[in-house]
């Protein structure tokens, strides 16, 4: 079956080559491109021109390679400059030497651990597999076996062949082994396997064949043997250390057991703040960190434990209704909270609390206070005393009260947006050790997605509760169908409000007007469609952040949104350029669909990707964790 484009993985692979003119035909020629386009892999192939003195670039780069020049000889130094110049959308990394001594047509069995994320890298085992006669010394694979053995006992590392040349790694785990690598010569695979294993990244073995290789080899038993003993012991004291004045640009990596606590998780519910737990959490977890959440069983099944995506996943309680009409229940709230002190006998070195509903903070509070460890929070949305009575009626006085001792507790708090982060100053007075990492948009992803087919020239993806306001953008749409009865418009999502909206469009006789589909289950399908409409629109007024946004600006869709100060998603949109800030009447939001539907083509507004990368921000959240 071919794979769907939008879930095709890049691939890149670095092959260093000193005089490998002869080989490296054989080596390019053999990679699987149809086997690995079925399984969802691209292969882009980098060879590094190691001080060649014969035709290799030049053969290489016929074949459709990419070259690069590495001036310093050495295996070292080829590999790294290969590594540097590796685009940040790879999702895997593989090597192989140049010299046709390892099959290409193997790469496949290399990276089904890491796309099932059961490692972080994976090492090419010629000792646990099929060594052609000839290709390896009686000695070489007695030294071999003698160095394996010691990294085993000493480092730990689940590897049996530490001199492979043949390695592939998940692109987050390269990144946090690269700072660290320093050798130039053949000891580099002895480097990397126990600096990997220092860094506590996740490796195995798979078992490969190995060929003998084709011309002269440059490897010096005794020498260089010399030098591979040298590297393994005096890796047996290093650590990786962190410089102060750079921690936030550069940080060392060091695998923690990170616990999220939300009620609420992706896919189960979509909601942005559930959308954002997800990207930063499996992206932790591909950085080689230990990642659980720790919420509601949402999942089919008796299980209460089970890995999605790389994360564990924990079912602290049966599942409670999160809403009571189109309000929070305070009842789910607390069963919730009591459900999280069984943390208390849980293992973690980090815990990130979701601030709502604000009771699982308090729990998380006494359960850190008894283990003497730090409590952080994540903060989406703050509101002011009026705020809360506006929503919930008297009882918001009290709810007002809770949320604002709630912001005294944690440790370390971290605000999606700055708009959160400035109210939470304002409002509560909690103005120290207060971070910002916004929510992000899968850049890669968008990039790959073409627009839907279906006809659009409005859209609102989202939850379907009273505050999104989406019986106003029905109203708009009515007002619109008046001067133009074809303007189509489409409302995806779920929610107790479902049934009374689609009460109001029959009332109103917009049926052939409106649409009505469920939640999408893949995000491709959510682009796909803000690709193909002429306008996205968020009628909300209390947005932490806006990620739906956030994603349709990604998308190159204009957004109109409101005028309101609990609305953080309006800080995204400069009125006129790329959207409109209207006020929250169905006659605003009309004559601002009205002006986007009859442009004739969409503004270049498409957001910069270096700003919103999942990956960065995770890292920066990483960052947050270890301060």
């Amino acid at each position: 079956m071919q794979a769907n484009d939008t879930q095709t993985k890049k691939v890149a692979v670095i092959i260093p080559c000193h005089n490998e003119s002869t080989s490296i035909v054989r080596v390019l020629s053999k990679f699987p491109r149809e086997k690995l386009q079925r399984h969802g892999l691209r292969l882009d192939i980098y060879v590094i021109d190691n001080c060649s003195s014969d035709n290799t670039a030049a053969v290489a780069k016929k074949m459709g390679a990419t070259i690069i020049y590495e001036s310093q000889k050495g295996k070292g130094n080829a590999l790294r400059a290969g590594f540097r110049s590796i685009p940040d959308d790879v999702d895997y990394v593989v090597m192989l030497d140049g010299d046709a001594t390892y099959l290409p047509e193997e790469i496949l069995r290399l990276l089904e651990p890491l796309q099932s994320n059961f490692c972080n890298a994976v090492v090419g085992s010629r000792l646990g597999g099929h060594i052609q006669s000839a290709a390896m010394s009686r000695l070489n694979a007695f030294g071999n076996r003698v160095f394996t053995i010691a990294v085993r006992l000493l480092y730990g590392a689940n590897v049996s062949d530490v001199l492979s040349g043949y390695f592939a790694w998940q692109k987050p785990a390269l990144d946090a082994l690269r700072p660290h690598i320093k050798s130039y010569g053949f000891a580099i695979e002895m480097e990397m396997i126990t600096k990997m294993a220092r860094l506590g990244l996740t490796m195995t073995s798979v078992p490969i064949s190995y060929r003998p290789r084709s011309g002269h080899s440059n490897i010096r038993p005794f020498r260089d043997g010399l030098r591979i003993l040298l590297m393994l012991l005096k890796n047996l004291t290093w650590r990786p250390k962190r410089s102060a004045g750079k921690a936030r640009s550069t940080p060392s990596f060091s695998p923690h057991t990170i616990a999220f606590v939300s009620d609420s998780i992706y896919p189960y519910m979509k909601g942005g703040k559930e959308k954002r737990l997800h990207a930063i959490a499996t992206r932790l977890a591909a950085m080689g960190h230990d990642v659980h959440i720790y919420t509601m069983h949402w999942w089919k099944g008796s299980e209460k434990t089970r890995q999605e995506h790389g994360v564990h996943l924990h079912a602290l309680c049966k599942y409670h209704e999160m809403y009571q009409g189109d309000k929070r229940s305070i009842k789910e709230g607390i069963i919730f909270a009591v459900a999280c002190l069984k943390l208390l006998w849980q293992k973690f070195d980090v815990v990130d609390v979701d601030h709502m509903p604000f009771f699982p903070i308090f729990s998380m509070w006494a359960v850190c206070l008894m283990r003497g460890c730090k409590l952080n929070a994540t903060w989406h949305e703050s509101l002011s005393r009026q705020e809360w009575i506006n929503y919930m009626g008297r009882k918001g006085v009290i709810a007002s009260f809770i949320e604002r001792m709630s912001t005294k507790l944690p440790y370390r708090i971290t605000a999606s947006s700055d708009h959160t982060r400035k109210l939470l100053a304002a409002t509560h007075g909690r103005v120290n050790r207060v971070e910002l990492v916004p929510p992000g948009i899968d850049v890669t992803l968008l990039n790959r997605v073409s627009p839907a087919l279906t006809q659009c020239d409005v859209l609102y993806v989202g939850r379907l509760v009273k505050d999104k306001n989406v019986d106003k953008l029905i109203l708009a749409i009515g007002i619109i169908a008046q001067t133009k009865p074809d303007v189509q418009c489409i409302i995806v999502g779920q929610g107790v409000e479902k049934q009374r909206l689609q009460k109001d469009v029959a009332q109103q006789s917009l049926q052939r007007n409106i649409t009505f589909l469920d939640t999408l289950p893949k995000a491709a399908e959510v682009y796909a469609l803000m690709k193909a409409a002429k306008v996205f629109c968020s009628a909300s007024v209390r947005e932490g952040f806006g990620i739906v946004t956030l994603e349709a600006l990604g998308c190159g869709t204009p957004v109109i949104t409101i005028d309101g100060p609990a609305n953080a998603a309006r800080h995204l949109i400069q009125d006129g350029r790329n959207g409109s800030i209207v006020p929250l009447t169905p006659t605003g939001l009309a004559k601002a669909i009205l002006y986007w539907v009859s442009v004739e083509k969409k503004p270049s507004i498409a957001v910069d990707p270096a700003d919103w990368d999942w990956y960065q921000l995770a890292k920066k959240q990483a960052e947050i964790y270890m301060l």
